[in-house]
């Protein structure tokens, strides 16, 4: 039996596999080259992840093969080389297979498209990048705010006039002053100086006089000049320390207590209050020195 039959009216032969089923139930001649690899893998009980295994061809090249996808594949060089081996693989005849791709798919271009899955591409910023960027983006909002409020305050001070604070000082204090004050109000409770409690000590010639308060603390040490005169506070406790105690002479209430002690005498700790409380005499000695006070 011949192998073709003659069309009458075209006058052309027809492959006879193009009419008469293979095997299989297919028609051989109407099988695109990805549907005659997917049965070849299925007729060898084979699936895509073992045929990628066992070729070392991406799983994701023999499905776009199998599906003629284009999108899915690299370019022409690359997918002839995947084509044939997989052809080979599969038992298939090598030649006829790449001859009918090259009709049926155009992959000069290369993939487009996978029909893969995308994998997700993480972008991976340097370590302390994103904390600098945040503290960045504080710093500018920062300066933003301050620079709106300063604004604001300026826009406030030129839209409010300046008035002038005025402080008032309480009536009660400025009844008070406006009073009018004399001298005499202002000295009422100072002692008199002709007070009988007012301690002076004059010298006659010079003489180192020391004074102490009740807790002995000092409250005059220095060498008096003839004439020269210190008036102790007015206050019990005093005591007075000299080298020559007849050399200077007590004074109170404007009268001559005498001198303190003996001629060339020594004297430390001579109480205040009882050179006060002597008897107020006057002596012939003294009156040039009490006529001063």
């Amino acid at each position: 039996m011949s192998n073709t039959l003659i069309n009458s009216n075209t006058n052309q032969f027809v492959p006879m596999d193009a009419i008469f089923p293979a095997e299989d139930g297919h028609v051989a001649g109407l099988m695109s080259v990805g549907e005659r690899l997917r049965h070849a893998r299925s007729k060898a009980g084979l699936t895509l992840d073992s045929a990628s295994a066992r070729t070392r061809i991406r799983r994701d090249y023999l499905e776009a093969l199998e599906h003629m996808d284009p999108r899915g594949l690299p370019s022409r060089a690359y997918t002839i080389g995947y084509l044939r081996t997989y052809a080979a693989f599969l038992r298939l005849d090598v030649g006829p297979i790449v001859d009918q791709f090259k009709q049926e798919v155009e992959c000069d271009t290369g993939r487009a498209q996978p029909t893969a899955p995308k994998q997700k591409v993480e972008i991976k910023l340097p370590r302390g990048v994103l904390g600098v960027a945040v503290i960045l983006c504080c710093v500018i909002a920062a300066g933003a705010w301050y620079a709106t409020q300063i604004g604001k305050q300026a826009e406030l001070a030129e839209t409010t006039p300046r008035e002038s604070v005025r402080v008032e000082a309480p009536k009660a204090l400025v009844a008070e002053l406006e009073e009018s004050i004399g001298v005499d109000q202002v000295w009422a409770n100072l002692p008199s100086a002709r007070s009988h409690r007012s301690l002076i000590l004059r010298a006659s010639a010079p003489t180192f006089v020391e004074v102490r308060d009740a807790s002995g603390r000092i409250l005059f040490s220095r060498d008096l000049q003839p004439g020269e005169a210190y008036r102790a506070p007015d206050e019990p406790g005093l005591t007075v320390l000299t080298e020559n105690a007849g050399r200077i002479f007590a004074y109170a209430g404007g009268q001559s207590l005498g001198p303190i002690g003996e001629q060339g005498q020594a004297v430390e700790n001579v109480s205040a209050d009882t050179l006060l409380g002597r008897s107020a005499s006057t002596n012939t000695a003294d009156a040039a020195y009490s006529g001063g006070l």
